[in-house]
């Protein structure tokens, strides 16, 4: 009868040590799938979204570049704090800048959504929101200056992970 109870109490034991590691493994399932749920999202978002850059030009003495992107995907663009802006450019005060900008902040360098238009009007549906159609212009402040004669390139990144490069010149 002892040799029952130990038994006993060894597989209760084993059990419990079972359904343990089961459960742990059905949790360990459970987030893997929950990640590549989010990454099949992340990666539809960015399937579905196409920028264009249309134009970029330097104005103002070489400390403003005004550059236009179309949304031509199928995936509205908004949170234009949480964009990447970043320029490659030869400054006036000598040698290769690389600079990564703030969304209308008081630095020096920075950028700003100038406007948005629709087939040439500004928007007037979903305001800040770059709809599949739409243009964005952006304006951007360098400091220091872009140099005369120099090429040089922007770079705007989504949150969503999609990037568009513009050339301009000075």
């Amino acid at each position: 009868m002892e040799t029952a109870f130990n038994g006993l109490i060894v597989l209760m034991v084993l059990m419990l040590l079972v359904f343990t590691f089961a459960y742990g493994y059905l949790q360990l399932q459970e987030g893997a799938m929950d990640s590549v749920r989010a990454m099949e999202s992340r990666l539809s978002d960015q399937l579905k979204t196409d920028l264009t850059p249309i134009s970029a030009e330097t104005m103002g003495g070489g400390g403003i570049v005004n550059v236009t992107i179309a949304n031509e995907g199928d995936v509205k663009l908004a949170d234009f704090d949480r964009w990447d802006v970043i320029v490659e450019y030869e400054g006036t005060t000598g040698g290769e800048q690389i600079a990564w900008l703030p969304y209308e902040g008081s630095a020096d360098s920075r950028w700003m959504v100038s406007g948005i238009y629709a087939a040439g009007r500004a928007e007037t549906f979903e305001p800040n929101v770059l709809n599949p159609g739409e243009e964005l212009v952006m304006q951007l402040w360098l400091s220091p200056t872009v140099a005369l004669t120099s090429t040089n390139r922007v770079t705007v990144a989504t949150p969503n992970g999609v990037s568009a490069s513009a050339i301009f010149t000075y």
